[in-house]
């Protein structure tokens, strides 16, 4: 009797379901949603504040190279400025006359043997020649005169209008040589290239050089019996034909394209290559003032300053 109750009792734990509500389904494995919040606010903590003995993370787009300018200027650089960090350089083709000034003194300085006994070698050269010449043609056209004779004197006077013709054309040759000699020793300083005394006599460009100095010559002398106008004329003569010498001994150009090229130079900035001319003029009126010794100086000093204007209006390459 008491087995069959507790069967009876048994099977019905069995076929009866549990009372209470019904049970829920497995919720997706996962933190819950006030542990996400808080694996948010850890994340956003660890971003604001550096690990432990290490550094702050880079911010996004760190050690990348920003984008260029579509118009040729740095990035992040105003339009228009120097780029940021570089020493001042006046723009393509103006000279800067200060720092032209102060760069020939310096340079000057520094190879002043070569400049100033080579100066005065030429100055020696020179007027022992010319008198030479001079000596020599004037003693022949005495020599011819002295009969007192017509004859004698026309040829006399023939022979004066012939020694003072050669006298001028050897002085013509001779100071053409001496600027081109001094102008390309100039620019061998500007190149940054050490110079030496041989450099003072350098006749590489004899011809184009004599041409030049005899057009030149030629010119101013016409132009000498024109008053006022031609004044005028000489003065736009030594302005656009300044860079003359420069070109030929640079450029191995002959006479007439350097004189052409001189022109174009001389007409891209009129304002800075008219205060070139003007300054060099003014360091030689000075050194004359000044007498020989300053002569001595001032040649080479204008030489320089017309060297760093050459370069500095052809966008060369100057030497420190």
């Amino acid at each position: 009797m008491t087995w069959r109750v507790l069967d009876e009792r048994e099977h019905r734990g069995r076929a009866a379901p549990r009372r209470g509500r019904p049970r829920r389904a497995a919720a997706p494995a996962g933190p819950r949603p006030a542990g996400r919040r808080r694996a948010a606010r850890r994340a956003a903590a660890g971003r604001a504040h550096p690990a432990p003995g290490g550094a702050y993370p880079p911010p996004p787009g760190y050690g990348t190279t920003p984008p260029a300018s579509p118009y040729g200027q740095p990035a992040g650089q105003p339009y228009g400025q120097q780029p940021y960090g570089q020493p001042y350089a006046p723009a393509p083709g103006q000279v800067d006359i200060g720092n032209g000034f102060s760069w020939a003194f310096s340079k000057f300085g520094q190879n002043w043997v070569t400049f100033l006994v080579g100066t005065l070698l030429w100055f020696i050269g020179i007027s022992v020649v010319t008198s030479l010449v001079s000596g020599i043609f004037g003693g022949f056209g005495s020599l011819i005169g002295r009969d007192g004779s017509g004859v004698g004197a026309g040829f006399a006077l023939a022979s004066a209008g012939i020694a003072g013709a050669v006298v001028t054309a050897v002085t013509i040759l001779l100071g053409s040589l001496f600027s081109a000699a001094v102008i390309g020793t100039a620019l061998k300083v500007t190149a940054g290239r050490p110079v030496s005394l041989a450099d003072m006599f350098d006749f590489s460009h004899v011809a184009q050089v004599f041409v030049l100095g005899l057009l030149l010559a030629v010119a101013n002398g016409v132009l000498t019996f024109i008053p006022f106008f031609g004044a005028l004329a000489q003065i736009a003569i030594t302005y656009f034909v300044f860079f003359g010498y420069h070109l030929i001994v640079d450029r191995n150009l002959g006479a007439i394209d350097a004189i052409r090229e001189s022109v174009q130079l001389q007409t891209r900035n009129v304002g800075s290559s008219v205060l070139v001319v003007l300054v060099a003029i003014a360091i030689v009126v000075v050194g004359i003032i000044a007498c020989f010794v300053g002569v001595l100086v001032a040649g080479p000093v204008a030489a320089l300053f017309s060297a760093y204007a050459y370069r500095r209006v052809t966008n060369g390459q100057i030497a420190a």
